[in-house]
């Protein structure tokens, strides 16, 4: 039972927003326990913001970039800083530590403070980068698999802290000071306000000036709305851009730089739509109930970052290399052309007069364009549910197999008699969202995949039997050393042959990283225990590869049900050459 709390979320104010399902799901677990934010002074500003938080330590590294707080340059007063904070937060006594933070500092810094129970990234006494929960690892991988991910972070970072996040949504504090956005600007009932937000962490997922100005004069031109641009003081610069390529300048104000934490909030209460690229002001904002017209370029993905709340729209261009891979620099960033300004007036045009998001007639299968809406799904889970159909393919299939997967296998709880239910809703949705009549050839692409898990369900037998070998020659005091040394080099050998069918099969790589992952986690001298431990990483693997067939053959034959005269392949009807 957790008592006294700590949370360290040491990044971004859209991070500490997606961390409130997690924190308000604590505070109903352990109600009288007392929760603490650890956050930077960068965004110090925006803890008032966040629910159900009792107190906040500010860890403040900025105070060292004025060089009259540090005179001599000596990064013996960095450490001492950090010596003194690292004292205070332990003499706090915390029994719960919940680290979001994936940064190689922060999990040190965690490994000095002691505590014991530890969710998320911590050291180990040789300063290696552990993880202390399934769903941490779970995250620590998913960023090699992005195209196999349909988890929003606000999901990892709930479900690691044991909340389950179904039904919840982002939301933060609201402002009480109706009072000072009105120097800012003045605002009339009929009047149609919509926000901009083209500014974000990186230039290349932003949306360009060009078609926001586009944009603003469609709006101004046939709704008569208001235009405010959003923005801190380092994106003024494309605020002004953007006003000086508009046509109807008098009718769009620039704010960015101009407003404090609480003023954003009251003006984003007061906008109807706020079209922004993935930023931190598109989660305040879906937090205070304004729609969202959501713009995902280049690093950017919808599943791990959109706004956790229903009835907003998403645009990400569909091509081969969206999103990019983290560390990808791209000299040509194409996606951002693939979203037109006449795409999202049409957009908003529909809603306003549906209230509902209606696909804009002009994008078709053949645009290259994404287009989602968030939802919550038939079991209450936060998803995307894409409203162009294409044609279901590979990677569709194999990313909703790993929801229910990674669903069942990552909690504590798990719930058998669900999983007819659960197939079932979700082959509805793929019947309804997707193009299914290209599932025979999914089913005959599938059998490939299958004999490839069978590959390594093998090896992953043959390295249980090795590590009951050693476990039996360590514990009965009669193991011959060399041959057990030998059984390790075995081991090390099979764990490369998972690894590279893994490389080799991106549909399979989550299985053998989550397995790599699990063993980076082993640590210690004690043979016997190591042999337990690494045994149970097979026995995970072995599972999960059948699991994951099972899912996958499940929903084909609830797929091809739907179309008369296909009977899918099974172990009675398909001959395979060689097995």
């Amino acid at each position: 039972m957790a008592e006294n709390i700590l949370i360290l979320s040491m990044t971004r104010m859209g991070d500490m927003i997606q961390t409130t399902p997690l924190i308000s799901g604590l505070k109903e677990k352990y109600p009288t326990a007392k929760i603490t934010l650890l956050v930077t002074s960068d965004f110090a500003s925006a803890v008032p913001l966040i629910p159900d938080v009792d107190e906040s330590i500010i860890l403040n590294l900025r105070q060292f970039d004025k060089q009259e707080n540090w005179e001599d340059l000596s990064w013996v007063k960095i450490y001492r800083y950090l010596e003194k904070s690292v004292e205070d937060i332990k003499s706090r006594n915390f029994d719960l530590l919940v680290n979001l933070s994936h940064s190689k500092f922060s999990a040190l810094m965690v490994r000095y403070l002691g505590i014991k129970n530890i969710v998320g990234f911590y050291c180990n006494d040789f300063g290696n980068r552990m993880t202390g929960h399934p769903w941490m690892q779970y995250f620590s991988v998913e960023v090699f698999n992005r195209k196999y991910n349909e988890f929003n972070l606000v999901e990892i970072f709930s479900r690691s802290g044991g909340v389950d996040v179904r039904g919840r949504a982002i939301e933060v504090v609201r402002s009480q000071n109706q009072l000072s956005v009105d120097t800012l600007m003045s605002f009339d009932e009929e009047d149609i306000v919509i926000g901009f937000q083209a500014g974000s962490s990186l230039e290349g997922r932003r949306w360009p000036a060009r078609s926001f100005a586009d944009l603003a004069d469609m709006l101004i031109e046939n709704l008569n709305a208001r235009i405010i641009i959003f923005g801190v003081q380092s994106e003024n610069k494309v605020a002004e851009e953007i006003k000086s390529l508009a046509k109807n300048k008098d009718r769009i104000l620039n704010l960015a730089g101009k407003t404090s934490l609480s003023e954003l909030s009251q003006l984003l209460e007061k906008c109807k739509y706020l079209v922004t690229n993935d930023t931190g002001t598109m989660h305040l904002a879906a937090a205070l109930g304004t729609k969202i017209v959501g713009l995902f370029f280049a690093h950017a993905h919808p599943y791990e970052t959109a706004p956790f709340s229903p009835g907003h729209l998403i645009f990400q261009a569909r091509i081969s290399c969206a999103p990019c891979s983290y560390g990808v620099h791209c000299n040509n960033i194409v996606c951002i052309d693939k979203v037109r300004p006449q795409h999202l007036l049409s957009a908003i045009e529909n809603h306003i007069k549906t209230k509902t998001w209606l696909l804009p007639e002009r994008i078709t299968q053949g645009s290259e364009l994404s287009v989602f809406e968030t939802v919550f799904d038939f079991d209450m889970n936060f998803k995307l549910r894409p409203l162009v159909k294409v044609g279901l393919d590979m990677d569709d299939m194999f990313r909703t197999a790993y929801t229910l997967l990674w669903r069942e296998r990552l909690e504590e709880k798990k719930d058998a008699g669900k999983f007819k239910f659960l197939i079932n809703g979700v082959s509805e949705h793929l019947t309804r969202d997707y193009d299914c009549s290209t599932i025979e050839l999914i089913d005959e692409q599938l059998q490939k995949k299958y004999l490839i898990l069978e590959d390594i369900i093998k090896l992953g037998n043959t390295g249980k039997r090795m590590c009951g070998n050693i476990i039996r020659g360590v514990s009965g005091g009669k193991g011959n050393s060399n041959k057990i040394a030998q059984f390790g080099e075995d081991i090390s050998c099979i764990d490369e042959k998972i690894e590279v069918l893994g490389l080799s099969n991106p549909e399979v790589r989550p299985l053998a990283d989550m397995f790599s992952k699990r063993k980076e986690n082993l640590v210690g001298d004690n043979v016997c225990f190591l042999a337990i431990e690494t045994r149970k990483s097979y026995i995970d693997l072995i599972t999960e590869c059948d699991k994951l067939k099972e899912i996958l053959k499940s929903c084909v034959k609830k797929l091809s049900d739907s179309r008369s005269g296909y009977i899918s392949h099974n172990s009675i009807n398909v001959a395979v050459p060689g097995r």
